[in-house]
């Protein structure tokens, strides 16, 4: 049966955060007042390589202990009159690496949006967004639920319009990340991703998309920590599936793209599911 080999899929593919924050996974459109949107990323990945830097490639050395991380993020917004909305993320995670573990809150988001041309005739809806990421979750636990610094973030997110059939997206964000102590400052971090969504179904639309960040080098008294930047970028497959109207369920996954991504560790994929409810 069609409908149960999509839920299968869905489940299948239950984990994830992927690598966008919270701050550009939602396209150019904003909430109407009082509407309520309520979501949730679930999610479970695995570290398999760290970066040489010497070697200029990521490889698994001798005695790599993987971070595997279960988590699940609770996003709500609601819309507010003058085409306002303002929401919050609760990220929680369970994580481990060799005999190590740490559970607990992640670090709490705050998020207000403000939509641009929602309405009309132009071919094309926009949202800015600002941001702000609280320390809320214990850095010092191994492995970390938190980074210890407050952030602030600003974003656009852009989607196409009263075009039949094709949806295209652009979002991007900036952020300036703080002092996660009395001389640690974290780098400066910018996201982006682009895709397009295709109708194939009624119900059922899959998107292609690219997305990635670039994180500048971290400082310690003022001074730049070398081999602390990261750049990542991804080549990612989603599948929209709207089985009610106030529902809409999203298994995803993507791949590291080669040759584009330096620093950290990374896993070998990212499996990922989002839930979408929204009332009324």
């Amino acid at each position: 049966m069609r409908w149960f080999k999509a839920l299968f899929v869905a489940f299948f593919l239950l984990s994830a955060q992927l690598h966008a924050t919270p701050l550009i996974i939602r396209t150019g459109a904003v909430n109407k007042p009082f509407q309520v949107l309520a979501w949730g990323v679930f999610g479970y990945n695995q570290t398999s390589k760290s970066y040489d830097w010497g070697e200029d490639k990521f490889v698994k050395p001798e005695g790599f202990e993987p971070t595997r991380t279960v988590s699940a993020d609770i996003l709500a917004a609601i819309g507010l009159p003058a085409k306002l909305e303002v929401g919050g993320v609760l990220p929680l995670a369970m994580k481990s690496s060799g005999d190590n573990s740490a559970t607990g809150i992640g670090d709490l988001m705050v998020i207000g949006r403000y939509g641009l041309f929602q309405r009309g005739l132009l071919p094309v809806r926009a949202a800015l967004s600002l941001a702000v990421s609280l320390p809320t979750g214990d850095k010092n636990s191994t492995p970390a639920l938190g980074d210890g610094s407050t952030d602030l973030g600003f974003g656009l997110a852009l989607n196409t319009a009263n075009i039949p059939f094709v949806t295209g997206h652009l979002r991007g964000a900036y952020w300036l990340n703080g002092m996660s102590d009395d001389t640690h400052k974290l780098g400066n971090m910018l996201e982006y991703m682009a895709g397009v969504d295709v109708a194939i179904l009624p119900g059922l639309t899959p998107q292609l998309a690219l997305s990635g960040y670039n994180k500048v080098q971290s400082e310690v008294n003022g001074a730049k920590q070398a081999n602390s930047e990261e750049t990542r970028m991804f080549l990612g497959f989603l599948l929209l599936w709207k089985p009610l109207p106030m529902l809409v369920i999203r298994p995803k996954v993507s791949l590291p793209v080669p040759g584009m991504n330096k620093g950290g560790t990374v896993a070998d994929f990212y499996p990922g599911l989002d839930v979408w409810v929204t009332l009324p």
